[in-house]
């Protein structure tokens, strides 16, 4: 049943993100603060943002076929969370590079794909409750986290980025959320690394963090099972 269950549930959950991508992109085509000068079309990133779309859900069908493969053996509830996150996060990455910033629609999607969830899980799981302190704690850690890293490092993280944050603890838990984030914080080494390298940003220049969080996500997912 693991064979039917992932694979239609990723392309339900992979309909819904791109639908909010595309009116996203829609109701917000340009970054805060940025302005098109008069007599200027707005950018209209359409065929983009189908083609990534593309590429995206064929990559997470790609990983709902490698959970009921080499990962089968894994709790269906734990499967589905990992999957149900990266439903939530690929349309983040392209929003936060384009605008900077990460919509609430999809915090709140990723709570509601985390609460839906719950009452199955109350009924047919054994590790309700050990899975759901663990994901409150990792939540509640990354929160921690982040406030600090804001107060100490004034504009490393963004809020939206602190608000992602604690949704992937809640679809994560304690067992698998520090490989995530330390897979992405290399990540975004990388990339920082290679832009200002490059003299493609300075050190005064805003980098948007979703994209990373998104790659070393699904690295982190694809490669350990957790």
């Amino acid at each position: 049943m693991l064979n039917y269950i992932l694979p239609v549930m990723v392309a339900v959950l992979c309909i819904i993100s791109f639908t909010l991508l595309r009116r996203d992109r829609q109701e917000h085509p340009l970054r805060e603060g940025e302005e098109i000068p008069e007599g200027a079309e707005i950018p209209n990133d359409s065929k983009t943002v189908w083609i990534y779309s593309g590429i995206m859900v064929a990559l997470t069908m790609g990983a709902s076929v490698l959970f009921c493969t080499l990962y089968k053996d894994n709790d269906i509830f734990v499967s589905i969370k990992r999957l149900a996150l990266l439903c939530v996060i690929w349309p983040v990455a392209y929003i936060d590079f384009k605008t900077y910033r990460i919509p609430n629609t999809f915090i709140i999607f990723g709570l509601a794909c985390r609460v839906v969830l719950l009452p199955f899980e109350l009924l047919f799981s054994d590790q309700i409750m050990p899975n759901v302190i663990s994901e409150l704690i990792a939540a509640g850690a990354l929160l921690l986290a982040c406030i600090l890293c804001a107060v100490c490092l004034k504009g490393s993280i963004g809020f939206g980025d602190m608000k992602l944050f604690v949704v992937m603890g809640l679809l994560l838990g304690l067992e698998a959320i520090w490989s995530a984030v330390f897979t992405a914080l290399l990540i975004s080494f990388v990339i920082s690394a290679f832009l200002l390298i490059t003299k493609k940003k300075t050190r005064k220049d805003a980098i948007p963090f979703g994209p990373a969080i998104v790659i070393g996500t699904y690295i982190s997912i694809c490669l350990t099972g957790m």
